[in-house]
């Protein structure tokens, strides 16, 4: 059986939301700034093979097809306000077919001082930034319909977390945003493993003058990804399919870093959430399956 996907599984322990024959589903509806839930919707018999999407914290996500059902992941950033959202499923054509009401908590964020000179940059190396850049919102935005993943997350690494995901951060005194995924603090070339199971969309040696320095993207799935940053060196290419525990990348220091250690973000639908939060997420997803 694939876990997580099934809808009858996780029936019984969520909230819904019925409007005649069209039901929602959350697998909970308190979540904290950073985190994610997953969202099932069972349309009527009438708009079945119709294209849905959900409206929520100003996200529009597609819904994934599941047999006669839809489902998708929704990842919270690290800033979004708290509150109470409404959550609503459309269809095609824009039409609200039923609503579910969250409330958004605030974190526990950490803040960081950092003391960094950008270098100045000619315009060819900007545009090559650039360049990069586009490379790396495609990969983030990446949505297979397959889940590749069968298995909760693990770490890619067994160190210490140097920085956490939310971390307010403030370059050379200013307010810079907040951190978007995790750091590790890891010796130079030392093996970094996969999460989880996926494809590789992103493996590139970024130049020099990018701050996210050699970068890998895995797709897993249902709109999860993850990125791997500051690498010294690759161990797959663009287009690999890679398992739970494969080695991917090496650790290393380029780009903007101040010494070896792995930037891991994970992204739903392109939106960051917190890698460690959806580790622990999976985890109770497939205690809820057996």
């Amino acid at each position: 059986m694939r876990y997580l996907v099934p809808f009858f599984i996780f029936w019984g322990f969520l909230s819904s939301q019925v409007l005649a024959d069209h039901t929602l589903r959350l697998d909970r509806d308190e979540i904290k700034q950073g985190q994610a839930f997953q969202v099932f919707y069972s349309p009527d018999k009438n708009t079945l093979h119709d294209a849905f999407s959900v409206s929520v914290a100003d996200q529009e996500i597609a819904l994934f097809r599941q047999s006669d059902n839809y489902t998708c992941f929704v990842g919270l950033k690290g800033d979004q306000k708290p509150g109470g959202y409404t959550l609503r499923v459309k269809d095609s054509q824009g039409n609200e077919l039923v609503q579910q009401k969250i409330e958004v908590y605030s974190g526990s964020f950490y803040t960081q001082h950092i003391r960094y000179h950008r270098p100045q940059l000619s315009s060819e190396q900007q545009a090559k930034i650039d360049e990069e850049e586009a490379l790396v919102d495609i990969a983030r935005a990446s949505r297979s319909s397959e889940q590749f993943w069968q298995s909760p997350f693990q770490l890619p690494l067994p160190h210490r977390v140097s920085a956490a995901y939310g971390t307010r951060r403030y370059l050379n005194g200013k307010y810079n945003g907040y951190h978007s995924g995790v750091d590790f603090a890891s010796p130079m070339s030392y093996p970094i493993k996969a999460p989880a199971a996926g494809k590789v969309t992103l493996a590139r040696y970024f130049s020099k003058w990018n701050s996210n320095g050699n970068t890998l993207f895995l797709d897993h799935g249902l709109g999860v990804t993850s990125v791997y940053i500051h690498l010294s060196k690759l161990a797959v290419k663009e287009g690999d399919m890679v398992t739970q525990g494969q080695t991917i990348a090496y650790i290393g220091s380029t780009g903007r870093s101040t010494g070896p250690h792995l930037h891991w973000g994970v992204y739903l639908n392109g939106n960051n959430t917190d890698g460690l939060s959806w580790v622990s997420y999976t985890q109770s997803l497939k205690k809820r399956d057996e």
